[in-house]
C-alpha cells in the first residue's frame, strides 16, 4: 500500500538527510562540513580587545591632569566640572571592573572604556523638568527658577597607588553638568552630588574584598 503512494511527501528522514549538513567521505562515513574562518571587518581590527588585569591603569599613572587621555581632556576642557575622589585598598583591576559593573547596573550609558589609562566615560544622562525623579530642579541647582531640563555625564578614572608595599587605588569621578535654558545647554555645576550613587554602587561590588576603605 505504501509503495503505491509515491506522490506523497516523505514521512521519515535520516538524521542528516535533506539538510545539506553532512558530507560523505569514502567508506560511507558522514562528516560535518568545514566552516570558513571568522573574518573581522577591517574597520574593527585592532579596536576589539579584552583588557588584561595587569594592564589596567598602567599608562600615565601619575596623579596629574596631563594623565587624562586626550578624548577625556577635551570633554572636560572649559566645562563646569565637579571632582570627587576616594581611595581603596584594592588593586586597580578589580576596582576598574567594579566601575564597569556599577555603571551597567545603574543603566549609565557607557561611551568609552580605556583600560590602560583606567578611564571610563559616560554619555549624557538627561532628566526633564516634568520628571518626578527630579524632586525640584531649583533645589538641585541651589535655588532660582526651575530650568526646563538638566543633564550630566561622568569621566571616571582609576589610578594605581602603592603605599607600604600594598596595592592601593584612587577612584576619581568627574561630573559634567548642564542646564537647558533659552534653547541652549549651559554649563552649570549641580549642588547635589550625583556621583554619590555611583560611588555607593562601586563600593557594594568591592565590599567583599578585605580591607576596602574610603
Amino acid at each position: 500500500m505504501l509503495a503505491g503512494c509515491s506522490d506523497m511527501p516523505k514521512l521519515f528522514w535520516g538524521m542528516d538527510e535533506g539538510t545539506g549538513a553532512s558530507v560523505t567521505k569514502e567508506g560511507g562515513e558522514p562528516t560535518a562540513p568545514s566552516r570558513p574562518p571568522l573574518v573581522v571587518p577591517p574597520e574593527l581590527q585592532g579596536k576589539v580587545s579584552v583588557p588584561m588585569a595587569k594592564s589596567v591603569a598602567t599608562s600615565n599613572a601619575p596623579l596629574t591632569a596631563a594623565a587624562i587621555p586626550a578624548a577625556a581632556k577635551k570633554m572636560v576642557a572649559g566645562k563646569a566640572v565637579a571632582l570627587d575622589a576616594r581611595v581603596y585598598d584594592v588593586d586597580a583591576a578589580p576596582l576598574f571592573s567594579a566601575v564597569i559593573d556599577a555603571m551597567t547596573a545603574l543603566n549609565i550609558p557607557v561611551e568609552s572604556v580605556d583600560s590602560p589609562s583606567g578611564t571610563v566615560t559616560s554619555d549624557w544622562m538627561r532628566k526633564d523638568a516634568a520628571s518626578s525623579a527630579l524632586g525640584g530642579l531649583a533645589n538641585v541647582f541651589g535655588g532660582g527658577g526651575a530650568p526646563q531640563a538638566v543633564r550630566h555625564r561622568f569621566v571616571v578614572r582609576v589610578l594605581r597607588q602603592e603605599i607600604g608595599g600594598k596595592p592601593r587605588s584612587r577612584l576619581e569621578i568627574r561630573t559634567l553638568s548642564q542646564v537647558f535654558q533659552n534653547r541652549h545647554w549651559m554649563n552649570k555645576r549641580l549642588k547635589r552630588k550625583v556621583a554619590n550613587e555611583l560611588f555607593s554602587a562601586i563600593e557594594e561590588r568591592i565590599a567583599a574584598q578585605p580591607g576596602a576603605v574610603n
